[in-house]
Formats: structure tokens, sequence, C-alpha cells
């Protein structure tokens, strides 16, 4: 048999062994014991790398991730103080301690063989939930999440604002423990910058209801006193001279001092045609706003 030949049988050889010690440190990687799984559950905590979190195989929400990447404190010193396997072989209890935020904490991860790999389960989350005095949603970062409903997070502390951080102002701030839960409340205000996007949406309203059309809108503050002059109207074209000025509540608005013409073309009472023209200088709508996540919506009475 010539050199040649012996070399790739020799090369195809070491291949095989290569491939089972890859092999066989897989199967030893995905059957790592209940202590070693919570260890390198808490060292991804510690990191605050949300990649390293996902790597463990806890299963954990694309927004709990976003949000782990904007947590203000991480865990520190984290360690295993006990290890209890049940029965069957497929569960344990681990007990931990940790420090958060310069206070020491204790738990217990519950952990499971999923895919024959130990990993924790949804005991290493916590969850909050958190009211605001205005809007429908917080922000986390560049997470949000909905007021007043429980959100499972990653243990660490996280800054919880009110949403959208363009508009509103106020923040708190909130320790997630593992199987812990949390309640917060953010004390929101309107930023000015909220004052000029109602503004900015109120004339676009406005717009749609100054249409020429053959009766008032309806959530515009229009009325036209010409049911003493007209039998029948056939058009309304209109004219703004100035928009109404918008002032915001936390659930609502008032916009006064608007200027409107409204031109009223129909069949006076006496039957024959008319054409009269009508003038307001106080212009006033009123209505609701809610904050979303997005933006503010006004809705006009």
């Amino acid at each position: 048999m010539s050199r040649a030949r012996w070399w790739l049988i020799g090369g195809a050889t070491g291949l095989v062994v290569v491939a089972g010690g890859l092999w066989l440190w897989q199967s030893t990687a995905l059957s790592s014991t209940p202590e070693h799984a919570a260890l390198d559950y808490l060292h991804a905590l510690e990191s605050g790398d949300p990649d390293a979190v996902a790597a463990t195989g806890m299963k954990v929400s694309t927004s709990a991730l976003d949000a782990f990447d904007a947590a203000t404190a991480l865990i520190e010193e984290a360690r295993v103080t006990s290890v209890r396997e049940d029965a069957d072989g497929a569960s344990a209890a681990v007990d931990i301690e940790f420090v958060l935020g310069d206070a020491a904490q204790g738990g217990q991860l519950r952990l499971g063989v999923v895919d024959g790999r130990w990993s924790v389960d949804a005991t290493g989350l916590g969850t909050v939930t958190v009211d605001s005095s205005i809007g429908s949603e917080v922000a986390i970062g560049d997470a949000t999440m909905p007021v007043g409903k429980s959100i499972p997070l990653l243990p660490a502390i996280y800054t919880v604002a009110a949403a959208p951080a363009t508009l509103l102002d106020g923040d708190s701030s909130v320790s997630v423990l593992p199987g812990g839960k949390t309640a917060a409340t953010v004390d929101a205000a309107v930023r000015p910058e909220a004052t000029a996007a109602a503004q900015d949406q109120l004339d676009d309203h406005l717009e749609t209801c100054t249409a020429p059309a053959t009766a008032e809108a309806e959530g515009c503050g229009i009325r036209i006193p010409w049911g003493t002059e007209f039998r029948e109207v056939s058009g309304i074209r209109y004219r703004i001279d100035a928009s109404p000025t918008i002032t915001l509540t936390p659930t609502g608005f008032t916009a006064e001092g608007g200027a409107l013409v409204a031109t009223v073309t129909g069949t006076g009472v006496n039957g024959e045609s008319r054409t009269t023209t009508y003038r307001t200088d106080s212009w006033t709508l009123r209505g609701d706003i809610s904050f979303t996540a997005d933006g503010l919506v006004l809705s006009p009475w």
C-alpha cells in the first residue's frame, strides 16, 4: 500500500476522532448539572448580555431581553448555596444568593431537562406591574409594556419611564427578583412637545372639518345658526382665519380662540335661493386625549 493511501486513511481516522470528540463535548455540555446550569444563568445575568441569557436555553421573550439590555443595575456576587434534584431526575431546585443594588438577596430557581439540557424555568424571571398617571404604555429603554399588566422580566434594576418619552416626562426605578412580583407607579407629566404635536393633529382634523359639505361635521365645534334663515342647505364653504389654540390636561384638551367663516348656500325660508356668510371669533373644541407608545390621539367631542 502506498504511503499516500496510508496518509489518507490516517487523515480520515483523525477526522472521525475529532468529530467524535466534538459530539462528546456537546453531549456533555447539554447534560450539565443543575448547579452548572444555574451558575451559567446567574453569570449571564451578571454580564448584562441578553444574548448570553438566551444562550442558556431559558425561554425569555424578546421584549424581556430588550428591556434587560437597558437595565440600570445588574446582580453581582451570585452563587449557588444548595441543590436538590427531584426523584424524577429531570427537575431540581437550586437555592441562590446574590447582591442587587447593594442589597443582599436570596432566592430559588427551578430547573428542568429540555432536549437533554438542564435549563432554568420561569422561576428565573420576576414580574412587574406598572401604572402610570398618563398614558397606556411605559418604556424600559426601547422596550414598551402595557400599563396595568403583569410583565415577566429578567432579574435586574430597571428605570421605567412614561411613554412616549418624546411627549411625556416621568420615571420610576424598580427591582426585579427571581420569582418576585413587583409593582411601580410612574408619575407622568405632559411635555411641551406634546402640546405642539397635539396642535398639529388638531390642525389636520380642522382641515377635514372644514371641507365643503351640506351639514356641520360632528366633533368640530361648528354650530351655524342657519335654521331661522334657511329652509334647506345645499352647500357650506369654510375659511379658517385662525385655528383654535390647544391646551392639554392629562386626559383631555381644550382648543379656544379660533376664527371661522362659513358661507351657506341653499333655499331661504321664503323659498328663494339664499347665500349667507357667518363668522365666529370664538371657535372652540373640546375632547379627550390618549397617549400610546408611539404618540398621542385626540378624540374631539
